[in-house]
């Protein structure tokens, strides 16, 4: 079987062959749900904006295919750009999105903190699949809002370190924790994203037990690290030898599938605890005034639901990207084994409210700046 055969193999089964979300209702709560479908089949439509990534696209594609009435609005983009444009929509009184999934920081940090744009997600769950924590990790529901109620989180990814090297000017072996980064032999010899233009990797470090604030000034004065704010700039440099070793590139793993020498080092390399994040575009949130709050409603629920995870996490699984839903009910077959969660590993969440923002990274950042 050819693998275009496969692909579209796989799409019908999870259209045809997954029990549907309303389905697996139980009679008990099944009015709720069939009073809040039919609710939403006559708003007619749901608006849903998505950080475009991965195949998310596809993913919230299946919806449409489930709910026929509901006529899908996906709305893509990415930057600031794509967040200024939803914050201006609403500032100008223009409510048009219902559903968004705005990537890592942006929905706490401009959606939530600063323009106060989303509504209670948590009061929009029906299904009892949903809201029953012992379905999901750890056994409960995980938000990125101290609130508890805002901002669900449903990508559980054991991270990537996302500290490559080039295989022909660094050995593995050198390293057994993240401060081996510090050794002189690497000064000048480090590129890097700069925190102002992708915090998440640097947040990781900044708020990873053991390393912290201290550690980051002195990668950022010590170390003569070669900043980039262009991800292909800064692996280019990586695999040409300009730099032995990178941090929070974007494109390695395709110059690794093309056959340049770099790879990554595994968390296996490092005594520090693995992060555990939520992937680019790893929560969902319901947005204030939504247009179409009972098509949203459907929307969300029908997402987190066990169907909607798995087609989710089946469709998002490919070789660049590793998906793997916070939902435990479901098969993790599509995800590679190397990269799904492992049990007993001491994962340190990354999208908890006390370690999203990426404020003290960028200030820290800046400062160090303006002292060289």
């Amino acid at each position: 079987m050819k693998p275009r055969r496969i692909i579209l193999f796989r799409f019908f089964v999870l259209l045809f062959v997954i029990p549907a979300a309303d389905a697996a209702v139980p009679d008990a709560a099944r009015q709720p749900w069939d009073e809040t479908v039919k609710a939403a089949e006559k708003e007619g439509a749901v608006s849903v904006y998505f950080w475009q990534g991965g195949n998310l696209d596809k993913a919230i594609g299946i919806f449409q295919k489930k709910f026929p009435a509901l006529r899908l609005h996906a709305v893509g983009g990415r930057g600031s750009a794509f967040m200024n444009r939803i914050v201006t929509e609403m500032r100008a009184g223009k409510h048009l999105a219902d559903v968004c999934f705005c990537g890592v920081t942006s929905p706490y940090e401009l959606l939530h903190k600063q323009a106060a744009a989303l509504d209670s997600i948590k009061n929009a769950f029906v299904l009892r699949e949903v809201t029953e924590a012992s379905k999901w990790w750890q056994g409960k529901l995980h938000f990125q809002d101290p609130e508890g109620t805002f901002i669900f989180v449903y990508w559980g990814r054991a991270a990537n370190t996302r500290v490559y090297y080039n295989t022909t000017l660094a050995n593995p072996a050198e390293f057994s924790s993240y401060q081996d980064l510090l050794n002189p032999k690497w000064k000048g010899r480090i590129v890097a994203i700069e925190p102002t233009e992708s915090a998440g990797g640097w947040r990781a470090l900044y708020y990873k037990p053991g390393l912290g604030p201290e550690f980051l000034r002195r990668l950022f004065t010590e170390m003569a690290v070669l900043f980039s704010r262009d991800d292909r700039q800064a692996t280019d440099w990586l695999a040409t030898g300009k730099a032995a070793l990178g941090l929070f590139l974007a494109d390695v793993q395709e110059a690794t599938r093309q056959g340049l020498p770099v790879d990554e080092l595994k968390d296996s390399h490092f005594k520090e605890a693995p992060s555990l994040d939520s992937g680019p575009n790893g929560t969902i949130a319901l947005m204030k005034q939504a247009p179409h709050p009972r098509a949203a409603k459907v929307f969300i629920n029908w997402f987190l639901s066990r169907e909607g995870q798995t087609a989710w996490q089946e469709i998002m699984n490919t070789p660049l990207v590793q998906a793997e839903s916070m939902r435990e009910d479901i098969s993790k077959d599509p995800i590679p084994p190397e990269y799904r969660r492992r049990a007993g590993a001491d994962y340190v969440p990354m999208f908890t409210p006390e370690r999203i923002d990426p404020a003290p990274v960028i200030k820290l950042f800046k400062e160090t700046m303006r002292q060289k």
